[in-house]
């Protein structure tokens, strides 16, 4: 869970001169503390049970060297999973040990007894060492207990104890010149902010930590990655949490932390949950219970067996059959004690008994789990949900809201896009079961306002301009340059070698900088109401679809609003994937004639049963208006301009209604306007000539002037930007997403150090209006980070467009949009009939 410190106190060596013997125990043992301390307790066995069987040929059996060797070895056995051994080394020990050394030996009985569960004899053992040990005399011992004992604070949700012990540790640490507890002073202080769900601040002390320990203890960095996955779980970063588990978990059992090694399964199995793949989340509960069993840890097994409980649930498990179980586990759980799992525990139990129809047990579970203000944000959300899953349904809706009321609160703490859309995944649940409510009812205000609850939150809160330092723009600079070489050596035709992996490395670098940037406490925008949107529509339909199954759509002009029942969710993908492919096969290339036809068709084919899967039913509802699209999940990357009924009329799609209603009112004002031609672009230099044409007094950026940091500047104020580069959409991080410039490629993640974004941004490269949808349909993408910047509209292609067909259409484009169209009449307009085309306004038109 956190990382302690072991005894580093060696064996005495003033004899060592003239006793042979000594002096080789007194080597190998402090080669022993040494492994000890960098987590590689088998070799620190191997080393100590040689340095015994050194005094053992000598005769040597009394000593207080033996006495220490033994303690340093019920370290190494106990981190093995030998915990009966280690505390019987300790117990030899201390026969052998004068008083002046027993506070090291309590502090190390506090620690064994700490990890196999016993804390309160631990506590007990650590104010022992505390009693015994001084400051001037052994000020490592002292400073290691007070590290050890806020461990056990943590565990026992005794914060402030846990933090004074940390700070008084980490001030002994520099005072006396002991690195290696100064770093693990940072990794649990980094811990304890987790716990209190400052995410920020925990995500940058593990960056500080990891620099520390890659210097002076690089057998702690599994142990970090494990407390790191974590954290990033908390902020619902399930896939990147199972990445940094992965590693962890080889590294412990190839080091035999049996103790972590366990708690990784454990950190699965919460990924997969997280993730919805609870079947995957038994298993590696099941796993973890069976390792701390073989370790005597009941509490954590006992945690185990929460996990696996909750997976059961997640996995439709019967729940009268279920609810007794955690009702029973509940009981164990708070004997042991650990109270927020216990309230965890009575919070299961509680959603079993009212999924099994008896609110009255699901109540009475209720009403000893309520949550402390200190819990994490997962356990104060489930409680919100399990007092709507056993109310009536007028106060269901109440206890549904608060809960994401405070789900959009902790969203508020956090600085990045990365971390502000991936927590969405906590309130799945609340918002899903919100709008299956709503739609009982059958009312449309409270089906909107529910459908704005479940979409695109993130987006509503303010930009923070991550800080500029040194390190950020050294790192980017770099990736810059690897991207680069990359580009060079594809169209080479030369490998890659280790460049890949260099972007990768750096990417995550980046990132995890970026996830310690906190907030300026700006709240979010209040979400739109249904009388707003009408008021705001004038003659435009907006359709609005539904996260969920069945795929359903509400459609709301200025005058009416109504509920439509659509194809099955799947049937609906794959017609996408399908025209998604045919779209892309014809662009890039010149095919046969025959092969030409044949696609056409098929794209025609497919392009009608994407229709009649999420438009043709609702197209009596829009006649001819202007429609606005709020899609859910993989709709946000249909070209909605090629679907039959949409076809030559003016189509704006936006995240969520509130976005489009906030980027609507947006002002435009006066700026320069920006173009932007990219290298290896056949068409982008005339393309840029005629728009620059229509744009007198444009910059132009052409060549090697086309730089991304003097992209970067000249966008920044603009209102109009136009960039014909090659793009490409990073769909493992959408926000690395790219527009390849003259000196490398300019990121999504570029675009959130802008101060003053531009109003209108046209993006006429291939895909680079692709988004990655996280849970809570929040869309992370260059056209999301933009319109989430402050950009009111982003024209973009979510498809391959082929150049004999873009540069007219942009051309035409901007002959329309200086005429005074809309963006979206305009783009509307300026395709050609019979020419099938991706590209989509988004934002606001």
């Amino acid at each position: 869970m956190t990382t302690p410190d072991t005894p580093a106190r060696q064996a005495d060596p003033s004899r060592a001169a003239d006793d042979a013997p000594a002096a080789q125990a007194v080597a190998l043992h402090a080669a022993g503390v040494a492994a000890n301390a960098d987590m590689r307790p088998a070799d620190a066995a191997a080393a100590l049970r040689q340095a015994l069987s050194v005094l053992d040929a000598a005769g040597e059996q009394g000593s207080v060297l033996r006495g220490r060797i033994l303690l340093s070895l019920a370290l190494a056995e106990s981190e093995q999973g030998h915990i009966d051994t280690g505390l019987q080394l300790l117990a030899d020990a201390e026969q052998l040990l004068p008083p002046g050394h027993r506070g090291t030996l309590h502090g190390q009985r506090a620690m064994l007894l700490r990890r196999t569960g016993r804390d309160d004899q631990a506590l007990t053992s650590y104010g022992h060492a505390l009693a015994e040990l001084r400051e001037h005399e052994e000020p490592e011992e002292v400073a290691r207990v007070l590290l050890n004992r806020a461990v056990l604070h943590m565990a026992a949700s005794r914060p402030s104890a846990a933090r004074a012990d940390l700070l008084r540790c980490a001030a002994i640490a520099d005072r006396h010149g002991y690195p290696r507890l100064a770093a693990k002073s940072v990794h649990n202080l980094g811990y304890l902010d987790y716990l209190a769900g400052d995410l920020p601040a925990a995500l940058r002390r593990y960056t500080d930590a990891a620099h520390r320990y890659a210097a002076i203890l690089p057998g702690m960095l599994a142990v970090l990655s494990l407390d790191r996955a974590r954290a990033l779980l908390a902020a619902g970063l399930h896939t990147e949490a199972v990445h940094e588990l992965a590693t962890a978990q080889h590294r412990l059992a190839d080091q035999r932390l049996s103790q972590d090694h366990a708690e990784t399964h454990l950190a699965r199995a919460d990924a997969a949950l997280l993730a919805g793949q609870p079947q995957a989340a038994i298993g590696w509960a099941e796993a973890a219970r069976d390792l701390f069993r073989r370790r005597d840890n009941p509490r954590w097994t006992a945690r185990a067996d929460l996990v696996a409980l909750r997976a059961r649930f997640a996995a439709a498990a019967d729940p009268a059959a279920l609810a007794p179980q955690a009702a029973a586990l509940r009981e164990r759980l708070a004997a042991l004690p650990l109270p927020e799992d216990a309230r965890l525990a009575g919070l299961l139990a509680a959603r079993a008994y009212a999924a099994a129809g008896d609110p009255r047990r699901a109540t009475d579970q209720l009403a000893t789990s309520t949550p402390r203000r200190q819990d994490r944000l997962d356990t104060r959300l489930l409680w919100h949900l399990a007092r709507a899953e056993a109310s009536p349904a007028h106060a269901a809706t109440r206890h549904l809201t608060a809960g994401l009321s405070a789900l959009h609160r902790a969203r508020e703490q956090l600085g990045v896009p990365d971390l502000r859309t991936g927590v969405a995944v906590y309130g799945r649940e609340l918002a899903h079961r919100g709008l299956r409510a709503a739609l009982h009812t059958g009312r449309p205000a409270d089906i909107f306002r529910w459908a704005e609850r479940a979409r695109a939150q993130a987006l509503l809160l303010p930009p923070v301009r991550p800080p500029d330092d040194p390190q950020t723009a050294a790192a980017l600079a770099e990736l810059r340059g690897v991207r680069q070489a990359m580009r060079d050596r594809e169209l080479a035709g030369h490998t890659l070698g280790t460049l890949p992996a260099r972007a990768d490395a750096l990417q995550r670098a980046l990132r995890e900088h970026a996830w310690a940037t906190a907030a300026d406490g700006h709240s979010a925008a209040s979400p739109v109401s249904l009388s707003g949107i009408r008021t705001l529509l004038g003659t435009s339909a907006m359709v609005s679809y539904l996260p969920g199954e069945p795929l359903r759509a509400l459609v709301i002009t200025a005058r009416t609003t109504q509920v439509v029942d659509l194809a099955p969710p799947g049937e609906a993908t794959e017609a996408l994937l399908r025209l998604r492919a045919d779209l892309d096969a014809q662009a890039g290339r010149r095919l046969p004639r025959r092969l030409a036809t044949a696609l056409a068709a098929a794209t025609a084919r497919d392009a009608a049963a994407l229709a009649a899967a999420v438009l043709d039913p609702l197209l009596p509802l829009l006649g001819d208006a202007e429609v606005i699209v709020i899609p859910t999940g993989a709709l946000m990357a249909v070209p909605w301009s090629v679907l039959p009924g949409l076809v030559g009329r003016p189509v704006t799609v936006a995240p969520s209604a509130t976005v489009w209603a906030s980027a609507r009112a947006r002002t435009a004002p006066a700026g320069p306007v920006t173009l932007v031609c990219g290298p290896g672009n056949d068409r982008g230099e005339p393309e840029i000539a005629e728009i620059a044409a229509r744009y007198p007094g444009a910059t132009a950026l052409t060549g090697n002037r086309a730089t991304a940091e003097a992209t970067l500047a000249a966008v920044d104020g603009a209102s109009l930007v136009h960039v014909a580069a090659h793009g490409h959409h990073d769909t493992d991080n959408p926000l690395f997403s790219r527009l390849d410039l003259a000196d490398g490629p300019l990121f999504g993640y570029d675009l959130q150090r802008l101060v003053a974004p531009p109003t209108t941004v046209v993006l006429s490269s291939c895909d680079i209006g692709m988004h990655h949808v996280r849970p809570g349909d929040e869309a992370l993408g260059m056209a999301a980070a933009l319109v989430g910047a402050g950009t009111r509209t982003v024209v973009a292609s979510v498809c391959r467009v082929p150049d004999e067909d873009a540069m007219p259409i942009m051309a035409a484009f901007h002959r329309l949009l200086t005429g005074g169209w809309a963006p979206a009449n305009a783009l509307a307009a300026a395709v050609p009939s019979g020419v099938r085309s991706g590209f989509i306004c988004f934002g606001a038109s």
